[in-house]
């Protein structure tokens, strides 16, 4: 599917929805376009930083293919428990899961994903056992936790509310290093006993590798200018993200240090979906 917005006169932008393999079919159609800034990607922290670790064979690239041109923003996710189960914050459940070895189940939208990988780096930096069942998707993964049948997951912001909201699950924590302005009241998982951990979802704009970086720099002002706009920033807030523009230099760090760090958890756990 294809969507065209008419920018001037001269220009138009096509949106291009290319699903499949965990963004994949997208970065590698962006990596072979002409190095030039014509192509753009929206991509995210399980496509350009996870992707790389958990597929052995990718038809791109993914250092000399993809230039990181600006973060869009940034969330953190949230430890939710069903409400059933008597545990009352961090502690509580590490506690919990220690006393009764193999008996919690973590659900996640799928092998590979943020989420998935929230909840392993968790089970590995608690030295817990619990055991990780994929879904396919975002809400039957949180649908099972608030049913009952599954007693945890790292859920989106906006999923979590929900949840809590209906009563049927609980916010233990969230997962940045600091807490969240809409949540003051819900605590990090690094104060909540596990000191160190924090894990951060993220969207930004990539094109292809090889692109002149003056070219480049134009597209992160570009995108900047545009992400402060007021409209624009309360949007992303009612997605539950928060808006955040960095340009190509520091966002390709980003992408660099959560590479390495993710790409150590997938060999840990031995995650590989090909």
């Amino acid at each position: 599917m294809a969507t065209q917005f008419q920018l001037n006169t001269k220009e138009v932008m096509v949106v291009e929805n290319k699903p499949g393999g965990g963004s994949t079919v997208a970065t590698a159609e962006m990596a072979r376009a002409r190095p030039n800034g014509s192509v753009l990607l929206l991509g995210s922290v399980g496509g350009q930083a996870i992707a790389p670790s958990i597929y052995s064979k990718l038809p791109y690239d993914p250092v000399k293919g993809v230039q990181a041109v600006s973060l869009v923003a940034k969330s953190a996710n949230a430890l939710v428990v069903n409400s059933e189960l008597p545990v009352k914050n961090v502690q509580e459940l590490v506690a919990y899961a220690k006393a009764h070895p193999g008996t919690l189940n973590v659900t996640s939208p799928g092998n590979g994903t943020i989420s998935h990988l929230s909840a392993e780096l968790f089970k590995s930096m608690a030295g817990v056992f619990i055991t990780h069942i994929p879904y396919r998707g975002d809400a039957p993964a949180m649908q099972d936790v608030m049913a009952g049948q599954a007693q945890m997951t790292f859920a989106s912001l906006p999923s979590a509310k929900a949840g809590a909201d209906s009563g049927k699950v609980r916010i233990l924590a969230v997962t940045s290093s600091k807490r969240v302005e809409t949540m003051p009241n819900i605590p990090t998982i690094a104060e909540s006993g596990v000191p160190g951990y924090e894990v951060l979802s993220w969207y930004g704009v990539f094109t292809t590798g090889g692109t002149p970086m003056p070219t480049v720099n134009r597209l992160a002002q570009e995108i900047a200018a545009v992400i402060a706009q007021p409209a624009i920033r309360e949007s992303i807030s009612k997605m539950g993200m928060e808006p955040a523009a960095l340009g190509p230099v520091d966002f390709t760090q980003l992408v660099n240090s959560d590479s390495q760090k993710w790409d150590k958890v997938v060999k840990t756990v031995g995650i590989k979906l090909d």
